[in-house]
């Protein structure tokens, strides 16, 4: 007998199923109440009068300049030290690549605007290396503006480079690489012509990924930019002097080309096809390798890459665990436990708390909106569809403004609550989630969860006790990618906290920005630490379940 479609057939059984009725409402009226509303908020609150004002001061038209300029310089470094790390790890026989993964993984655990205090402690004016070059060679050095937000932009987003880039090197087979070397090509023409063509798709997302994380990027602009400001800084000072209508403006503006990037992502990627017609790699066959004069090469960049690393991340615990390192090298716990364990700086806590309710709301969430999208039919699913991944297109920056412009005044005001810095959390995170689960639904088979409705369940019994096991090592594995970005937020949180709320990447801010960096450091490693504690607490639950700490 032949399926019925069409809207009346799929509204009529929605209807008959009030647990897929109750879900399908609940995900329109979230997304639309903090999606939607709040794009249509902020594009009426601009204004034409804010229009006309942003075109007629130069001022707004360079930041929007140099956010393009700073946010391209350092997709482009990330992405090419990203894509050589990662073929170091998986294309040559260099030493100690289990270290070098373990060092890619490090900044992960810290917010963006860590590596911009570091940056302050070793380059900034009376930094450690700072004040080395101009008491013995007399080198006044000033990387303020332009130089030290490209360094500090591409360190901190290379790993996410690293990440997407290794995950492509990993799945190419051996096959066709070894059949081209039989034919005779060779060194950088086989890298060229096989190796790269098939990692080109990873490389470009990459960029774009990072991209889209630099146009968002606020502390890092705020600490090291100097006279060079960009759009989000700017936001960020018309929030501060009460002007929402002239930040909705830059706000809309600064989504256009993090839109323009997420097309590019969706749609131009996936017109090419990238790979190769070998089907499964033969067993035994080895991945050619780089020559031993590579090998060098290679160990030598990664080394320089990691001790980068290491030194920004050793200068924070330095002054974390030292009266003022530098002036007195006393050890001390004496800035832990004023600023992480005292009750008068709950920043810490706080961070841990909402990003944990974030999280699981997010993954919960997600878990809902691919459960109906793609098992349920009902009118209006492309569009729940299109408004579920919409957030992952804006930058944090945008989210954040969208919300307090929406929510600090009508009918439902959310300023001020830890409710909005868990929502505005949730929308980040949620889509990648729901991304991940869409396409682990399609994998499993719809005949289980038939059998369970045929035996009397309702979709909320089936989604609780038939899907969610079947997904539970996705839906672990999205907690924990949720869990973490919470924790590392600044962006998308910096125009909701309060001083109630106050969290740990604001705070790390906030001290650097007033000089205060052993406070700002002993922050830092306090959210480091806890970041680390619940990981592993989360490891010991689901042990083999997911994937944490294996490199």
């Amino acid at each position: 007998m032949k399926e019925k479609k069409g809207i009346g057939e799929s509204l009529g059984r929605l209807l008959k199923d009030p647990s897929s009725l109750a879900l399908v409402l609940t995900s329109f009226i979230v997304l639309i109440l903090f999606v939607i509303y709040p794009l249509i908020v902020v594009v009426f609150t601009s204004g034409f009068d804010n229009w006309g004002t942003f075109f007629s001061k130069p001022r707004y038209g360079r930041a929007l300049l140099n956010t393009i300029v700073s946010s391209s310089l350092s997709a482009v470094t990330a992405t090419i030290i990203g894509f050589i790390y990662a073929y170091a790890i998986h294309y040559s026989n260099i030493k100690g690549k289990k270290f070098f993964r373990v060092i890619a993984f490090i900044p992960l655990l810290a917010p963006s605007v860590m590596s911009g205090l570091a940056f302050l402690l070793l380059f900034g004016r009376g930094g450690m290396i700072s004040h080395w070059l101009n008491s013995v060679f007399h080198i006044e050095l000033d990387l303020y503006g332009l130089p030290g937000l490209w360094i500090v932009q591409t360190i901190s987003y290379f790993p996410l480079a690293y990440m997407t880039i290794t995950g492509v090197l990993r799945s190419i087979s051996p096959n066709l690489e070894i059949a081209a070397q039989n034919l005779g090509a060779r060194g950088f023409y086989l890298f060229r012509t096989i190796t790269f063509k098939l990692a080109l798709p990873g490389v470009i997302n990459a960029f774009l990924l990072v991209a889209i994380n630099c146009f968002a990027d606020f502390g890092n602009p705020k600490l090291i930019g100097g006279n060079y400001s960009l759009l989000a800084v700017e936001i960020y000072g018309e929030i501060i002097n009460n002007e929402p209508g002239l930040a909705s403006v830059m706000g809309i503006i600064l989504v256009i080309p993090a839109l323009l990037v997420f097309w590019l992502q969706n749609k131009v990627l996936s017109k090419g096809s990238y790979s190769t017609v070998t089907g499964k790699p033969v067993s035994g066959l080895n991945r050619v390798t780089t020559s031993r004069k590579t090998d060098v090469l290679l160990f030598t960049f990664n080394t320089i890459i990691s001790i980068f690393i290491i030194s920004m991340f050793a200068i924070t615990i330095l002054f974390a665990f030292t009266k003022n390192f530098g002036r007195d090298n006393t050890f001390t716990l004496d800035h832990l436990m004023k600023v992480v364990f005292s009750s008068s700086s709950p920043a810490v806590l706080n961070s841990l708390v909402l990003s944990l309710v974030s999280a699981i709301l997010a993954v919960a969430f997600a878990l809902v909106l691919a459960y109906i999208v793609i098992r349920k039919p009902f009118p209006g699913k492309k569009l729940l569809d299109f408004s579920a991944v919409l957030p992952i297109a804006l930058p944090g920056t945008f989210v954040g403004l969208a919300l307090i412009v929406t929510f600090s005044k009508g009918p439902v005001v959310l300023q001020g609550t830890a409710a909005l810095i868990v929502i505005a959390m949730l929308l980040k995170q949620m889509p990648v989630g729901y991304r991940g689960l869409t396409a682990s639904f399609k994998q499993v088979d719809k005949s289980i969860e038939e059998a369970a409705t045929n035996l009397g369940a309702n979709s909320r019994k089936t989604l609780t006790t038939i899907v969610f096991p079947m997904l539970q090592k996705t839906v672990v594995a999205n907690f924990v990618y949720a869990f973490m970005k919470n924790m590392n937020t600044l962006s998308t949180i910096i125009f909701l906290i309060t001083p109630k709320w106050v969290v740990a990447a604001v705070s790390i801010f906030n001290y650097a920005e007033t000089g205060t960096y052993y406070w700002a450091a002993a922050v830092a490693v306090g959210l480091m630490g806890a970041t680390l504690g619940t990981l592993g607490v989360i490891k010991l639950i689901f042990r083999s379940k997911v994937k944490i700490f294996d490199f």
